[in-house]
């Protein structure tokens, strides 16, 4: 969660809304005294007098000692000689010498270019959410209003905005954000989010809205080809409500309740329609579909990552509710269960239930230079009686934030199995590296299943890390169809 600290002197955010004070120190001129100003006056030429003595004499007193032994008579006595007047050979006494050439030729650190950037990075403050990067800039942030980065879904590409976090209703049990969000690519969207944690109860009311005009589609099932894409676009709107109980620190039990309209149509960048490529029946295509949702979910957090940090993501049904994936966890494990059931409003026969399953485990080998070994393993299964799901809300894998060596969506189908595994190591104090494998496969029955053939992707990741905090990656995968770039904010687990 974003917070932020007020101070009453010139203060530098961290992310973690850790603020260093820097105070400010003012000179000023006042009328003239002239008994004290000619006190000064002689003072000083006294003492630059003798500082110029005492420049000018050193190198004649140092000419005149002698260079096998030294002049007690005239110098502070060196260690490096014992009493009989022989040199010490011994390694204290190399160590005392070499400390004390140190301490003559010391200068004043400058600080590289790397380092000045490091510190300016490290100068901004704010929150990292799923996906989703809000700075507090030193002398940028106007009227409660923040820089913020990522958010939108699909192939948004570089997404940013600002967002309104109102600081009379700022604090780690309440959470009040209003965003506007852009990229080049065309997409944009708008969110609301608003409520708090009220003793053992968290509570908050959502609603969104996103344009995505060029969404891409391969076919349904395993064994879509990738040069069958076809482009679509998609408004989406959801707004509704989540309730929760903690029955003990690291458990959340509730449920939540909203109504998700989706409208389709003709995508943008020259690609086949979806109706062109696959038929005018695929589910989705034709009747726009509105959904009431309703749903409860459960998570069990046993993780070494405080919730605090994280209260007031798990924001809409069709988002990650999941607590701080963005932070630096390194021991324990974590799991969410989640059943919804998706109920058409306007009589078209597309109605379903999903559930999902989402366990993490965090396994740490030393403190020094490995961090350990991460896993993460999800499942989502759909039941529909009529067997007919819109194609848009079909689960699906492949991009960053799932099956890393495929493009995003690459698969779809109504029942998904995805397994990521990662060894992470720090390489720098800001930098982490991570070797990964990620597994996958989508089916329309579990008799469809073939486990000897599932689509894999592996390859190496490097994270920018700012005090526990991830908040950014780029990840280098391959798999079948070739190798994949990804960027993107926050960790994946």
């Amino acid at each position: 969660m974003k917070t932020f600290y007020r101070a009453p002197r010139v203060s530098v955010r961290t992310p973690d809304a850790a603020a260093f004070t820097i105070p400010i120190v003012s000179a000023q001129m006042t009328g003239p005294s002239p008994g004290p100003i000619r006190r000064v006056t002689v003072l000083g030429i006294a003492l630059v007098t003798t500082l110029i003595l005492g420049a000018w004499s050193t190198p004649r007193t140092a000419r005149a000692q002698p260079t096998s032994r030294p002049d007690r008579s005239r110098t502070v006595p060196d260690s490096s000689w014992n009493q009989e007047g022989v040199r010490d050979t011994s390694r204290a006494a190399r160590w005392r010498r070499v400390r004390r050439q140190k301490a003559q030729s010391m200068e004043e650190h400058r600080p590289s270019f790397v380092e000045r950037a490091v510190s300016f990075v490290s100068s901004f403050g704010g929150a990292v959410v799923p996906h989703r990067l809000i700075l507090d800039v030193p002398r940028v942030e106007i009227a409660d209003f923040h820089p913020v980065f990522g958010g939108l879904e699909g192939n948004a590409g570089t997404t940013a905005g600002v967002l309104y976090a109102p600081t009379f209703w700022a604090g780690e049990q309440r959470l009040a954000e209003a965003e506007l969000l852009g990229s080049l690519r065309g997409y944009y969207g708008t969110g609301m989010r608003f409520g708090g944690v009220f003793g053992p109860y968290v509570g908050y009311a959502y609603a969104r809205y996103q344009h995505r005009p060029r969404e891409s589609f391969y076919g349904v099932g395993p064994d879509s080809q990738v040069d069958t894409e076809a482009g679509f676009r998609l408004d989406q709107g959801v707004v509704g409500g989540l309730l929760g109980w903690s029955p003990r620190p690291s458990a959340l039990l509730g449920g939540h309740v909203s109504y998700q309209a989706n409208r389709y149509g003709t995508g943008q960048g020259g690609r086949p329609t979806v109706a062109d490529q696959f038929g005018a029946t695929l589910p989705g295509i034709g009747d726009d579909v509105d959904y009431l949702m309703l749903g409860a979910f459960f998570e069990l957090d046993a993780r070494d990552t405080p919730y605090t940090r994280a209260f007031g993501h798990r924001f809409a049904p069709t988002e990650p509710r999941l607590r701080g994936v963005s932070l630096d966890a390194s021991r324990g494990f974590y799991l969410a269960s989640e059943v919804t059931h998706n109920l058409s409003m306007r009589g078209q026969d597309v109605d379903f239930t999903r559930f999902t399953l989402d366990v993490r485990e965090f396994v740490p080998i030393g403190k020094e230079l490995l961090h350990g070994f991460s896993f993460r393993q999800f499942a989502s299964v759909t039941h529909s009686g009529g067997g007919r799901v819109p194609f848009y809300r079909l689960q699906s894998i492949g991009g960053a934030r799932s099956l890393r060596g495929y493009p995003s969506g690459r698969f779809r189908d109504r029942n998904v199995l995805l397994a990521n595994g990662e060894v992470r190591c720090q390489v720098w104090h800001w930098i982490d590296m991570a070797v990964f494998a990620d597994v996958g496969h989508v089916f329309r029955d579990v008799r469809d299943v073939d486990a000897a053939d599932p689509h894999l992707g592996y390859g190496l990741g490097f994270r920018v890390k700012n005090d526990g905090k991830t908040l950014g990656r780029v990840d280098v995968a391959r798999g079948r169809e070739g190798w994949e770039l990804h960027l993107d904010l926050g960790s994946l687990f």
